[in-house]
């Protein structure tokens, strides 16, 4: 894996776009801040600069581009994964691309195609997770790490252990993965608040 840091930058997504024919396979960017970092639709991502985990991550393998429509499924199994190795409880996949904690989103993810014509070039997909952040005064919607389990932990290890997870998750990728994890949330019944328990 290649892996960057930036203080500072726009969008860690649109960072690796801009760059990916000359960044390799599996390029990790990490940032302690994003002056415009966003979401799905084009929503905002705020966050306190240096508290929270934010990353982009660059695929080129071929492999997973041909089996590109399970990732954002894939990656919220791997935070989900990851949070309940951290002890959080009540954690719940909001689809297609939220983690919810007691009903307070935590984690948000964003998966970007590059294509030329109908080729897809790579993928780039962006993790935004709360992790230090003591208060969220403008989103009352929002939790964090830190407020469920009243305690600090280090970015670097959050990001050891989610790569960790990412990576055993990709392993099971073959073809026809995606109906298999699609056939797996159907067969869960989703709850009136439209989370998805995978416990």
């Amino acid at each position: 894996m290649n892996f960057l840091h930036l203080d500072k930058v726009s969008s860690t997504n649109d960072y690796l776009k801009e760059r990916y024919k000359s960044l390799p396979n599996w390029t990790i960017l990490t940032t302690d801040y994003q002056t415009d970092g966003r979401g799905r639709l084009d929503h905002k991502w705020k966050s306190n600069k240096g508290d929270n985990l934010l990353c982009s991550f660059l695929i080129k393998d071929k492999n997973i581009l041909k089996n590109h429509e399970c990732l954002v499924t894939l990656v919220g199994v791997s935070v989900y994964k990851l949070l309940v190795q951290l002890g959080l409880k009540d954690v719940k996949i909001k689809r297609p691309n939220d983690i919810y904690v007691s009903g307070h989103k935590i984690c948000g993810i964003l998966l970007e195609s590059i294509s030329i014509g109908a080729n897809i070039e790579a993928l780039v997909i962006g993790v935004g997770l709360n992790v230090n952040q003591k208060s969220f005064p403008n989103d009352l919607n929002a939790t964090s790490y830190y407020q469920v389990m009243n305690k600090e932990i280090g970015l670097k290890e959050i990001l050891s252990m989610f790569i960790n997870i990412l990576l055993e998750e990709l392993k099971k990728i073959k073809p026809h993965y995606n109906e298999v994890l699609l056939k797996q949330y159907d067969e869960v019944i989703i709850n009136k608040s439209g989370y998805l328990p995978l416990e």
